[in-house]
């Protein structure tokens, strides 16, 4: 039987592989993009969230959070690799934003309270979405999950920002 620790060393290092094939992919035929991960990033953040956060599946079809705590609060997840904001829709309890690296690892860039990431965040009406900078997620984290001042502002981008 497969323990848990292995599972997870198992997902990363198939993500590592996902990821040194889209850099392949790139170096092949560089005037495509190959950035989409799409629902695939979301899922492997969701699979950390419930493995090593403790949380719980959303029920299906659940609109606006992707887990529960043992309390029954929502937790929305996102997982980032490479943009330097975040979107969201709908409402939940808690926020848990993660950043992916390119071995399948992951660092937790904010986890605390929905209403206060919503409350900074700007509205985008073309995408229908609220958009936040990671650099104002962190800043708040560190801040002891308060807002003490002015937060960076959310900038349109186009492409992504890292090299994969």
């Amino acid at each position: 039987m497969i323990t848990k620790e292995q599972r997870i060393e198992a997902l990363k290092g198939v993500l590592a592989s996902l990821f040194a094939s889209q850099r392949t992919l790139k170096s092949l035929a560089p005037q495509f993009k190959w950035a989409g991960l799409g629902n695939l990033l979301g899922d492997y953040g969701e699979f950390v969230a419930i493995e090593v956060y403790g949380l719980h599946p959303a029920p299906r079809g659940a609109n606006g959070y992707d887990a529960m705590t043992s309390d029954g609060k929502k937790v929305q997840v996102k997982a980032n690799f490479a943009a330097s904001q975040i979107g969201f829709r709908g409402e939940a309890d808690l926020l848990l934003c993660l950043k992916i690296d390119l071995t399948g690892d992951w660092t937790e860039i904010y986890y605390g309270d929905f209403g206060l990431v919503k409350n900074v965040a700007r509205y985008s009406a073309r995408d229908n979405k609220h958009m936040v900078p990671l650099t104002a997620l962190r800043k708040i984290a560190e801040a002891g999950y308060v807002v003490t001042g002015p937060l960076p502002e959310v900038q349109e981008t186009s492409g992504l920002e890292e090299t994969i």
